[in-house]
């Protein structure tokens, strides 16, 4: 393996001076980041936890149920209702008297949404608005850690499992939660067993909600036998404070012993919700054509109804907080009233173990399936070797994965210890984040801020926390290789150019620091003859061997 290869392809770009450092033993290098993070960088370290996170998100739906009353509505009604006909509800709930208890707990408890509606926007538009900032910050803290780290071959495989078990910031009330689950879910077993990250991400409130598990009921469940035909039940938000459920606006005695307040309530008509079970399937673990049918998704489902957010007065949020427990698995619950009964069948076999243990018992008959140890190793492949993977380097991929039980360090291992053939250089187009990471980190003197950050990695395609779906970004180069993309590409390089250039900077000899053996002697002549260091640094920016790696 070339020192190119490690630090661009494995890496997330090449400093000036780390060629020479990485040359002598590239494999080594890499193989030193395969060890397990020691502490939280501090740009981390130092973001809301998962905790504070739900109280963003309670914020959200207590706001929405408020203006839903204010209008006589269901708030499963407003949240489905056009964006137009949305915010003209919303004006009119403005216009009319607020509800005090609503109004006081959004105050007391964080910045103030009781005007959402107020200017036009939607509940959705104000939420995102207020709270954009948190995005914003916790994409900068992403960022800059990217382009500071000793460790970036164990930083990227963050980003490519972040890519993997995708929660969206997309999604309505969801703004808050990537950064949080990325840092609880994924960071701590990149390096470790994959059903431990597989464990972890589904039982996290950030995917509990993204997949919409929090309003799966089992059919034969508790709770669905205390059902009004063809209503909606009240049941509490997990957040939500002490109360009494009601069905159709009217008081049912048999759930007073639930945790409720229609402030924080979340809508559920009795009944599965697939989305999640799909998910697991079809993007974490089989694969699309891994073997399953539609009766494992449904089966699945049933498995994990119960799956939920710890809630009061079963959880104290003040007691999580005095034990430090303020971050993913720390706020999973299991609510048996929600789980569906008996055993179920999934891919063949039947799991009747009790409560929670028969949703963890399928999760790891899953992760140790040889279809998921055949789609992860493709997806690997094709992150580290090239769109279209050698059917080999799959196999042997796979084959670690089913030898060591899921063991991502030994399985990076053995990506860095493919022959040299099979680790050709430029063979991946980056995509926009990787982009700009390589970027900042091979100019010294090339500042992002947050706001400016946020916009090109808007302009370029990709909002990062943001991905369009659960099946993430893509990671072939068709689709980020437009012409448009390409020339905003080119426009963005001469920004960069402008304010990292200086008169001591030497652009062709920066190239040769960057790039090693993989820069053209076409390209180093064009940098060459540049009649400026800004437009030098243009070209190194732009260049084909830049934008790949």
């Amino acid at each position: 393996m070339t020192a190119a290869v490690a630090l661009n392809r494995f890496g997330l770009g090449a400093r000036p001076g780390e060629m020479a450092a990485v040359r002598p033993d590239p494999r080594g290098w890499l193989h030193a980041q395969l060890r397990p993070e020691t502490a939280l960088p501090a740009p981390m370290a130092a973001l809301p936890s998962t905790l504070d996170d739900l109280g963003v998100f309670r914020k959200w739906t207590a706001e929405l149920a408020r203006l839903a009353r204010a209008r006589g509505m269901d708030p499963a009604t407003m949240r489905s209702a056009p964006t137009e006909r949305r915010r003209a509800m919303d004006a009119g709930a403005m216009a009319g008297p607020a509800d005090k208890d609503a109004t006081v707990s959004m105050r007391a408890s964080g910045p103030d949404m009781s005007r959402a509606g107020a200017d036009g926007l939607s509940v959705e538009g104000s939420f995102k608005q207020v709270f954009g900032p948190r995005h914003a910050r916790a994409l900068k803290a992403r960022f800059d850690v990217a382009v500071a780290t000793e460790r970036p071959f164990f930083e990227r495989l963050v980003h490519f499992w972040s890519n993997h078990f995708v929660v969206s910031g997309a999604k309505p009330g969801a703004i808050a939660m990537p950064p949080s689950f990325e840092r609880d879910a994924i960071r701590p077993h990149v390096t470790g067993r994959f059903v431990d990250m597989l464990m972890a991400s589904t039982k996290h409130p950030a995917m509990l909600f993204y997949l919409d598990n929090l309003l799966s009921i089992g059919p034969n469940s508790a709770l669905a036998q205390e059902k009004t035909p063809g209503r909606s039940q009240g049941f509490s938000h997990p957040l939500g404070g002490p109360g009494e459920a009601r069905v159709g606006g009217a008081l049912n005695p048999s759930l007073r012993r639930r945790p409720a307040q229609q402030d924080f309530a979340i809508p559920r008509s009795i009944g599965l919700n697939e989305n999640l079970a799909r998910e697991i399937l079809e993007l974490q673990t089989l694969g699309a054509r891994g073997g399953y049918e539609q009766a494992d998704v449904s089966s699945l489902a049933r498995i994990i109804t119960g799956w939920t957010i710890a809630r009061p007065p079963r959880v104290s949020y003040a007691r999580l907080t005095l034990q430090g427990r303020l971050n993913g698995p720390g706020l999973f619950d299991f609510d048996p009233d929600a789980h569906e009964p008996g055993a179920h069948r999934l891919l063949g076999v039947a799991y009747a173990q009790p409560g929670v243990a028969q949703g963890e018992a399928a999760l790891r008959a899953l992760a140790a399936h040889p279809s998921t140890a055949r789609f992860i190793a493709t997806k690997l492949a094709r992150h580290f070797v090239a769109d279209d993977p050698p059917p080999e380097v799959v196999e042997r991929l796979a084959s670690v994965f089913l030898d060591t039980d899921g063991d991502l360090a030994r399985v990076c291992a053995a990506l860095v210890d493919l022959p040299q053939g099979q680790l050709q250089p430029l063979r991946k187009f980056k995509t926009p984040q990787e982009f700009l990471v390589s970027a900042a980190r091979g100019l010294p003197g090339l500042e992002i801020d947050a706001t400016r950050l946020q916009r090109t990695l808007a302009n370029l395609g990709q909002v990062v926390y943001n991905p369009p779906g659960p099946n993430g970004w893509p990671d072939v180069e068709a689709e980020w290789l437009g012409a448009d993309a390409v020339w905003k590409r080119f426009l963005w390089a001469g920004e960069a150019a402008s304010a990292a250039a200086s008169g001591t900077l030497a652009p062709a000899a920066l190239a040769r620091e960057l790039l090693g053996d993989t820069v053209s002697a076409a390209t180093l002549q064009a940098i060459e003859r540049a009649e400026s260091p800004t437009q030098g640094l243009t070209l190194l920016l732009a260049s084909a061997e830049f934008q790949r790696r």
